[in-house]
């Protein structure tokens, strides 16, 4: 029930649409009891053409009938048969076509509110997504946020629709046939009536485990796809290792077992309808007989309310049978429910409600005894963390492989919040700035270059949201990052479409890219992490050079292997198992004989 006032939130604002629509429904119901009450009409006028009007000869007859078997008569009129019949086959056609036009207004209306359910639903879990920490996506695989996103928010639509447009619509339709048929003959109602219960408690049963199935089936198809996309992400690797038939295996075991859950699953799915047809049929056999013996052994019934009595009957097994599939429909909304509100209930990263918009800052960035674990419990990836950087100044952070430097630098623009201590921007901690013009003050070239499929302009201009760059400045940029020569050699030049994660480009390509995006934004805070690794030496010289020219009132930190770009550097800080164990420049840490002379030692004889 918790989901499916959850689900329903999301109905809420299109309230006007849907009543709307469960009026025509309401409509749709009138008119299509009216339609089979004609067609029993009509079935008894071509069955029985010589009948008399005169019923006193028939015990018990319901009153309520024979009113409505004199409006019936009065609609007619009192012509010959062949005027009645074209009278009835006229009333027949409007009340089909304005039973029609109600039927399509509910069903669009409906439609309306599903899709937009579904858009809304996507938008809520993208948008939620953009306000989650980085840990969250480490935890959780793109392939099965996907799949949430994309067919888990579709799957939940169906509760909304099943419940709005079948448990209104077919209700009503059951209740009206059913008022009829109790007028009509009580006793024949009424042997439907115990059977039927049957009926439900079987569904519900079925429905229980198809819940329990699909939810497990979700969860397998999302890591089908999780497996798919890391394959083809890494599709270069997979080759390089000869790893294409432990692939493929891999993903056939994936898909074996989604095969297997989906089989039981449809199993259980297709048993439910010939289950219920059968239960219907019998019901029918059963009350065929009863009624046939009324009719010509008892004199208990009119054969004319016989014959609309079958009509009525079979009329209302197929929103009964509609209405056994809801329960069906209902768990399997419920269960992708689950998943979406899996990520939709998860806390986003917290922002102060106080917060402060600052552009620049004045004297430095400040880590106070920052303490730093990627989940509650496990060991501390960073410890006893404190450096001040002042402005301007040109900050290193070198270690081996797995010693944080990569982890500490993130700290800084709030991809993960600190367990203890605190980072000061001059005297206002990250914590009391707002994220948004945190984040602006920082350019970020980050070891693993990420661009999008679109054209180069629109890559190195990514997050010009105020700013509408001149092209100008676009190309100075490029220059500065020795991208615009390979740029204008391009098929399109700079609107030339580079792919997705920029695969038409070389690495040195896109990590130039890159660079460039970070120098138009133009901020005074620089991170580059890894960032001259995937250069030529000639290129690797030209973008110092162009670093070096960007330092004047800018901060600047660093992370590099390659001990030549950091020679410079103001201060070096050298991090071992999560903490700063020297600091120092260049000079002063080869003269402490300690690690960093061991690093510089290693750097110059691979060199």
């Amino acid at each position: 029930m918790k989901y499916f006032i959850k689900i329903f939130s999301f109905a809420k604002p299109y309230k006007l649409r849907i009543f709307f629509s469960l009026i025509c429904s309401l409509l749709f119901v009138i008119l299509n009891n009216a339609s089979l009450w004609m067609i029993g009409t009509l079935l008894s006028t071509i069955l029985n053409p010589n009948k008399i009007n005169n019923t006193n000869n028939i015990i018990n007859q319901n009153s309520a009938i024979l009113q409505l078997d004199k409006i019936t008569q009065q609609l007619l009129g009192s012509g010959d048969s062949i005027e009645q019949l074209k009278i009835l086959c006229i009333t027949m056609l409007v009340i089909f076509l304005l039973k029609n036009i109600f039927f399509y207004l509910s069903n669009v209306n409906m439609h309306y509110v599903n899709n937009r359910m579904i858009m809304d639903i996507r938008n809520k879990i993208f948008t939620h997504i953009q306000k989650l920490p980085m840990s969250f996506f480490h935890n959780n695989k793109v392939g099965e946020i996907s799949y949430i996103a994309v067919s888990d928010a579709a799957r939940m639509r169906t509760a909304v629709s099943v419940v709005l447009n079948k448990l209104t619509k077919e209700p009503l339709n059951i209740l009206m046939m059913g008022t009829i048929l109790i007028l009509i003959n009580p006793k024949l109602t009424l042997i439907s009536l115990i059977i039927i219960p049957l009926v439900g408690i079987v569904v519900i049963k079925i429905g229980q485990s198809i819940r329990r199935k699909t939810l497990r089936s979700s969860k397998q198809i999302a890591g089908v796809m999780s497996i798919l996309q890391e394959n083809i992400s890494g599709i270069e690797v997979v080759k390089s290792f000869v790893q294409e038939n432990s692939e493929m295996k891999k993903f056939k075991n994936e898909t074996l077992k989604y095969f297997k859950l989906m089989f039981r699953e449809n199993k259980l799915t297709s048993i439910t309808s010939p289950m219920n047809d059968m239960i219907g049929v019998s019901i029918a056999v059963i009350l065929l007989w009863v009624g046939g013996n009324e009719v010509f052994k008892y004199n208990t019934l009119d054969p004319d309310n016989f014959i609309k009595f079958i009509v009525f009957l079979f009329s209302v097994l197929r929103p009964i049978k509609s209405l056994a599939g809801v329960n069906l429909s209902i768990q399997t909304s419920i269960a992708s429910a689950e998943r979406v509100f899996s990520i939709i209930d998860v806390n986003p990263q917290i922002e102060n409600e106080k917060t402060k918009k600052i552009l620049d800052f004045n004297e430095k960035i400040k880590f106070e005894n920052v303490k730093f674990s990627y989940s509650d419990g496990d060991k501390p990836v960073l410890g006893n963390i404190n450096f001040s950087i002042p402005k301007g100044k040109k900050y290193a952070i070198v270690g081996e492989s797995g010693s944080g430097k990569s982890t500490l630098v993130n700290l800084l623009p709030r991809f993960y919040d600190i367990d203890s201590g605190d980072i000061l921007i001059d005297d206002n901690s990250i914590y009391d700035i707002s994220m948004n013009s945190l984040r602006k003050m920082i350019g970020i070239v980050s070891q693993d270059t990420f661009l999008f499929n679109n054209s180069i302009k629109n890559n190195i201009c990514y997050g010009d949201n105020d700013e509408n760059y001149s092209m100008e400045e676009i190309i100075n940029a490029t220059k500065l990052a020795n991208a615009h020569d390979f740029i204008i050699n391009t098929e399109f030049g700079y609107d030339t479409i580079i792919g997705e994660r920029g695969i038409k480009l070389s690495g040195g390509q896109k990590q130039r890219l890159s660079i460039a995006r970070a120098i138009l934004k133009n901020p005074p805070i620089l991170i580059f992490d890894e960032a001259t690794s995937s250069l030529d030496t000639k290129s690797e010289k030209i973008i110092q050079e162009a670093i070096d020219n960007l330092l004047a009132d800018r901060t600047v930190i660093i992370i590099a292997h390659r001990l030549s770009t950091i020679i410079n550097a103001d201060k070096i800080l050298l991090l071992d198992k999560g903490e700063i164990i020297e600091e120092g420049n260049h000079q002063k840490l080869l003269s402490m004989d300690g690690k960093y002379k061991d690093l510089h030692s290693t750097y110059l004889e691979k060199k």
